[in-house]
């Protein structure tokens, strides 16, 4: 009989943690029982089209997790951010958990409440998984973890992204500018709007795309109403498969505030699309002058973006440089193969 193993977020949306726990679960459901539990939402008809088995929850809450829990009876928890490994820390003494996380809160840098909450919970835990070093580094409790704690980056699936990318509904429309991502706070999204705002002085037939979706739309609708852009920027929402209109866009611009890794940086390399980032997280990891830019000013994002725009040959150079990093990155097989010696090491 297969050991089963729980995967829990505290969303109910697809985005990049989302992503990573669905491609785990794609990768290692040949040796293991995997179920995710969440929220309700879009996220349902993404595991529906990849076979995952949904447990849905009502909250995020210790109840709702002891209910799952019993409901599932899984040999592993694996949970993807901090508030689901600290409610399952508390849900249970019996089952290992493995807490892995996604991305540097600002939290992390300071004593907060938070910081201090997830060092309690992280006794109970089997191992802490990073998707960079730098949300290690940068937690003031990072020596304490030490022992537990492991960095994995993020699992890169060259083909499939690929795949999906040629399989894509074609939208007819193509645009100069993509952003991928939620819209919420630590991808800052309303930033990405006001550089928009300033690049169509100087292109006034700027065709730009947001994909996502999040608490922060109706504020972003608003600016995009503000700055007379409704004609410039589709608000195009949820889209389970991004990567056709991906594909045929210029570019990808990242302007998060903080990010733990950043995998729609590598999405977009492997389709020979080049990123223009904010100069956070693992993003240097990703992104260099060659294939894009990482960018801290936004008069260094409009500079970059204008180059682009302006020179084809440039374009072209740091797009076919945008494929190259991509297979330095790619690392699907290495990466379940990671993931199958922390499940044997704690089972």
């Amino acid at each position: 009989m297969k050991k089963k193993i729980l995967h829990i977020l505290n969303t109910s949306s697809y985005s990049g943690a989302e992503n990573v726990a669905i491609t785990i679960i794609n990768n290692t459901n040949s040796d293991y029982e995997c179920a995710y539990a969440s929220m309700d939402g879009s996220i349902r008809s993404v595991l529906e089209k990849n076979g995952i088995t949904f447990l849905p929850i009502s909250k995020m809450s210790v109840i709702e997790i002891k209910r799952i829990i019993e409901l599932y009876n899984p040999d592993i928890i694996q949970a993807h951010d901090f508030t689901a490994s600290i409610i399952c820390s508390i849900s249970t003494n019996r089952i290992p958990i493995i807490s892995h996380i996604h991305n540097n809160s600002p939290w992390l840098k300071t004593y907060h409440p938070y910081s201090f909450g997830f060092l309690f919970a992280a006794m109970k835990f089997k191992k802490i998984l990073g998707v960079s070093e730098s949300i290690f580094s940068e937690y003031v409790f990072g020596n304490v973890i030490k022992s537990k704690s492991a960095v994995i980056s993020n699992p890169v699936d060259l083909s499939t992204i690929r795949h999906h990318a040629n399989i894509a509904t074609n939208t007819g429309d193509t645009y100069d500018i993509v952003f991928l991502g939620r819209l919420a706070p630590p991808k800052n999204p309303k930033r990405f709007i006001k550089i928009i705002a300033a690049l169509v002085e100087k292109f006034p037939y700027l065709k730009v795309a947001m994909i996502g979706t999040g608490e922060l739309r109706d504020e972003c609708k608003k600016l995009i109403e503000g700055y007379q852009l409704e004609m410039v920027i589709d608000l195009l929402g949820f889209m389970d498969n991004p990567y056709g209109i991906l594909k045929t866009s210029k570019m990808l611009c990242m302007t998060s505030d903080w990010e733990g890794f950043g995998l729609v940086a590598i999405e977009a390399l492997s389709l020979g699309v080049p990123v223009v980032a904010n100069d956070v997280g693992g993003l240097p990891g990703i992104v260099n002058s060659k294939c894009g830019a990482l960018c801290i000013r936004d008069d260094e994002f409009i500079v970059e973006i204008s180059l682009l725009l302006n020179d084809q040959d440039y374009l072209d150079a740091k797009s076919k440089e945008a494929i190259k990093q991509a297979e330095k990155l790619g690392n699907i097989d290495i990466y379940t193969s990671k993931i199958h010696e922390i499940y044997a090491e704690i089972m």
